[in-house]
């Protein structure tokens, strides 16, 4: 059955939103990643050829405009005010004392509390007119905030237009919230930083500094989150309480954490609702650094109002801090996947917000320097966002203090000489063959956004390698049953699931695939982009450095990288092992040569409206042409945005025509070749 354009648009647009709420807002996806990129990338080659149907509030457009120069002002129409703190009991008992005062009530029991956990994330403001998002803006000093609603349009889990309930969209809506990162999406994308490069300390800073980014799409690339909590003129909307509050947000296709909010009949529900998420903080998804404890009632909170630049009627009440000083008994040097050798701190066990650590990642000798770690100092400890364990400074110096750290100059695991290239911090061990390496490279392979092993954890590849029965990459994908079942804690049937994983993984896609090689410089993104013009493994070890750097993303740094680990023997070894094994990657999509730009070579540059490059350049693609990254006389056309540079100069001066994106979306569409 055919769809007419508008419809189809409306219907895949219809199709996002549900799916980005089931993800985002209720933790439960319902169709995988592929599936997902597949409509998007529908919708924006729709959108592309029928302009006429444009709508800002299309999921398409959450990552749009150029880099802002800076942030605008943004005046808040109610301000924003911070709230007063309780760090402990007594002082929260004060503050149920001074509303029994005010109110001129027995006692603060008479009434309910409504009891939230409070997000360690970043304090937002959104304004919707007629139901679409128009502006987003930080707290600021409380009047004024900066406009960051190009970046907080980016959060895929945040509705650019509401949705419609019973009692219709308002016509101007403020509602407030938090900007967080959940503790699994924090921890991940630290895991993807490349080797050497320290983690973010915490996903509260973490969560600020993409807030704050002049470049949309640097935002766009952060697992952002929203939880909205607050209706500042709720009241005016027929909302009684807080809770209806909530109620009304989800209604209107909101995200909110409703789920782990309590309304509490009196003080001392409120006070055993704080000791339960104290305890429970760490099994929660995001991190918090107390509760937030608000009158129910929006009455009794209008009549109670607000003392200098805080609320009487609500109050965060603190946990302890999550710092602890322990002894540093030793710094040991670990080697990991591209041979990079990591100071790592060996502590005296420690409780850190309830969490035992015994140690910590120093990062790199810089840092060891920075914090002139010497063994047997006593050392302050802290959980990064509660999360990752870190030294954070000298408590009390050992006396006599011991010898500064040094790198050690041969490997720890193999004995091999290290090496320091001149623009790097980073020390490595060059041999490839090193085993820490191999073990490194395996849980590499094995993670879940490469080929997805399921059941090949840490214990069992250290026990793969120190056995032998694992000597090269390439011997994982022949290992057997027999072989795996006489292991620690394997069996046949866990060994017999491992083999089957290992199996279902040899076909895993070829991005997959040429990310998971561990190429330094090679990631996810430009694995993508070599997948899609080498389209097998037999092709991709054919690969120029001139073919390389045809391609997007892909400059002189990777092309060398690529190149070089090609033209290793024992990487030519192991795809012929791994071939020979039966991997068989699935290829990239084939697209139409049939489309108006058949035969033709394109390249993308400047700041395009509405597109990100890698939006146009794959809407090229699907149109038949090969996409360069650089001009030359063989480029048949340049599409150039805003910004566009050298590539235009180069562009006038070989006589290359230069179009701009209307003109080229009206041609796909059918229009008459611009050029």
């Amino acid at each position: 059955m055919t769809h007419h354009p508008e419809q189809r648009i409306h219907a895949v647009r219809e199709a996002l939103r549900k799916h980005d709420h089931a993800y985002y807002v209720l933790d439960r996806p319902d169709i995988s990643d592929a599936e997902y990129d597949s409509l998007m990338r529908e919708l924006r080659q729709l959108e592309a050829l029928h302009p006429e149907f444009a709508d800002d509030s299309s999921p398409s457009k959450r990552v749009g405009g150029r880099p802002a120069q800076a942030f605008t002002k943004a005046v808040h129409r109610v301000p924003m005010l911070s709230l007063e703190n309780a760090m402990d009991s007594d002082e929260f008992d004060a503050w149920g004392e001074r509303l029994r005062r005010f109110l001129g009530i027995g006692a603060p029991s008479v009434m309910a509390f409504h009891v939230e956990p409070k997000i360690d994330g970043i304090s937002m403001s959104l304004l919707y007119e007629n139901g679409v998002l128009v502006r987003a803006a930080t707290r600021g000093d409380g009047e004024v905030g900066e406009d960051v609603t190009m970046n907080i349009r980016t959060i895929r889990g945040l509705p650019l237009a509401l949705r419609d309930d019973e009692s219709g969209i308002p016509p101007l809506l403020e509602v407030r919230g938090e900007v967080y990162v959940t503790k699994r999406d924090f921890e991940a994308f630290n895991a993807r930083l490349p080797e050497g490069e320290p983690p973010y300390a915490n996903p509260r800073n973490f969560a600020g500094g993409s807030v704050r980014q002049l470049d949309p799409t640097i935002s766009a690339s952060r697992p952002l989150r929203i939880a909205l909590y607050a209706i500042p003129d709720g009241r005016a909307l027929g909302v009684k309480n807080q809770t209806e509050v909530l109620d009304r947000l989800a209604r209107l296709g909101l995200p909110t954490v409703a789920d782990f909010n309590r309304t509490c009949v009196d003080i001392e529900a409120c006070k055993s609702r704080w000791t339960e998420l104290d305890a429970t903080r760490e099994s929660l998804p995001f991190e918090i650094d107390g509760v937030v404890i608000k009158v129910d009632d929006l009455a009794i909170q209008e009549k109670l109002g607000f003392k200098s630049r805080e609320p009487r009627w609500a109050i965060a009440w603190k946990f302890a801090a999550r710092e602890a000083v322990t002894k540093l008994l030793d710094i040991v040097v670990y080697v990991g996947r591209t041979g990079v050798l990591t100071p790592t701190a060996l502590l005296e066990p420690v409780s850190v917000g309830g969490v035992t650590v015994s140690n910590a990642s120093l990062h790199n000798a810089e840092q060891v320097a920075r914090l002139d770690l010497r063994v047997g100092d006593i050392v302050t400890v802290a959980r990064a966002g509660d999360v990752i364990p870190q030294i954070v400074r000298v408590a009390e110096p050992a006396v006599p203090r011991a010898s500064a750290f040094a790198m050690p100059t041969h490997c720890p695991s193999c004995g091999t000489a290290v090496v320091r290239a001149d623009e790097e911090v980073a020390v490595r061990c060059p041999n490839r063959s090193c085993r820490e390496q191999l073990k490194a490279h395996l849980r590499h392979i094995a993670w879940k956004d490469n080929l997805d092993i399921d059941g090949l954890g840490d214990k069992l590849i250290s026990q793969l390698v120190d056995r032998a029965l694992v000597n090269s990459v390439g011997d994982l994908f022949k290992i057997d049953v027999d072989s795996l079942a006489d292991l620690d804690r394997m069996g046949e049937k866990s060994a017999r699931n491992v083999v089957l994983s290992i199996a279902a993984a040899k076909t895993r896609p070829l991005q997959k695939w040429i990310s998971a090689l561990g190429i330094r410089h090679v990631g996810a993104v430009v694995a993508a982009t070599i997948a899609d013009h080498s389209r097998s493994l037999s092709a991709f070890r054919g690969l120029t450095r001139e073919a390389l750097l045809s391609m997007p993303d892909v400059g002189e740094i990777v092309a060398d990288s690529v190149v070089n680990w090609l033209q290793d023997p024992s990487n030519l070894k192991l795809l012929d092992t791994l071939e020979s094994s039966g991997v068989s990657p699935e290829p990239p999509k084939v697209r139409s040569d049939d489309g108006p730009c058949k035969g033709m070579t394109a390249v993308v540059t400047g700041t395009l409206d509405g597109l990100d490059r890698k939006e146009a350049e794959e809407l090229l693609r699907d149109a038949g042409a090969k996409v360069a990254s650089s001009v030359s006389k063989a480029t048949t056309f340049l599409l150039a945005g805003e910004k566009a540079g050298s590539k235009r100069e180069k562009a006038d001066s070989l006589g290359v025509p230069v179009l701009d994106l209307a003109s080229v979306q009206t041609w796909l569409a059918g229009g008459a070749r611009p050029f």
